[in-house]
């Protein structure tokens, strides 16, 4: 269930974490849970001296780990879920399944009273003298399966659980909380620096690091850089209206405010979206207008493009 070709691995994290071979990263006590582009195992924390038995009590509670590995020094313990059809967590990836493999994640580690600001990026390695491996058993559940024995026992996370996550993020998740508040405002930012590379750079650095600032435990400045680098490069690099300029964006936003006028003139177009009595016919409304509003955006950039 191990992919990693070139995993993280460390000793000790103050030393640095960076990717290296398999057969050098079975040397050090922490490797990567999983590649980056595929998630097939799903990694818990436990931080108390009793984790390992908290992750072997099953019983109408969750499904058995495959491997369980022990810090035999204070009983602290990382536990490991094996997916049996591993979540592409690339572009082209279901986002359904990716946040339906997070509540399964937050499910099991309710359940065994799991540490909330865990990565999931490393774990410890079964393999290294260090630590007590306790190998289990090897078959792998699908998330439906394991949602099935969770959701019956009253751990799997409400509909709001993603957002609530959103708004008290710990750990790994705060890289992603600001990753997205950012890339928005970025995208609106845009229109305040054409042409100025330097101060949209500059503008997108200072609010990661205004937004950073409301983190209980606020992330540090090299990550911070990472993130203002990767939004302003991308937009810089790849993005259609910070190339084609304000004369793109304007049109772009006027073709967007009148289809959104259109759509609130229509009758039918409240709550349900349609005709009284049947949604449905509204559905296929709002589809046409937003594939309408698509088509003249595409339409409008053209025309400023090659004109």
């Amino acid at each position: 269930m191990w992919t990693s070709r070139y995993p993280l691995a460390a000793d000790k994290f103050d030393d640095g974490v960076w990717r290296q071979t398999r057969e050098e990263a079975m040397t050090r006590m922490h490797v990567e849970l999983h590649p980056k582009q595929v998630w097939g195992l799903i990694g818990i924390d436990g931080d108390s001296a009793d984790a390992v038995l908290r992750m072997v009590s099953t019983v109408d509670s969750h499904p058995m780990p495959n491997v369980i590995i022990e810090n035999p020094v204070n009983g602290h313990a990382h536990a490991g879920f094996g997916i049996t059809t591993p979540i592409n967590v690339t572009n082209y990836g279901s986002r359904r399944a990716v946040r339906y493999g997070l509540s399964i994640e937050e499910a099991l580690r309710r359940a065994v009273g799991g540490d909330p600001s865990y990565p999931g990026r490393l774990i410890k390695n079964p393999f290294h003298s260090r630590w007590i491996t306790h190998f289990l058993h090897d078959k792998t559940s699908t998330l439906n399966q394991y949602g099935a024995i969770l959701t019956a026992a009253g751990h799997m996370p409400g509909r709001g659980w993603h957002n609530q996550r959103r708004r008290e993020p710990v750990g790994y998740s705060r890289n992603e909380t600001l990753f997205h508040m950012v890339r928005r405002f970025a995208y609106r930012e845009m229109r305040h620096h054409w042409g100025d590379a330097d101060g949209y750079r500059a503008a997108v650095a200072k609010h990661v690091a205004i937004l950073n600032a409301d983190f209980p435990i606020p992330l540090g400045g090299n990550e911070l850089g990472h993130i203002s680098q990767s939004i302003s490069d991308w937009t810089i690099n790849y993005s259609r209206m910070w190339n084609d300029g304000p004369a793109a964006y304007d049109a772009a936003f006027s073709a967007i405010q009148a289809a959104r006028g259109r759509k609130g003139g229509r009758v039918g177009s409240g709550r349900n979206g349609g005709l009284a009595g049947n949604s449905r016919p509204g559905g296929l409304a709002r589809g046409g207008d937003q594939a309408e509003a698509s088509q003249q955006i595409r339409e409008m950039m053209a025309k400023v493009a090659y004109s």
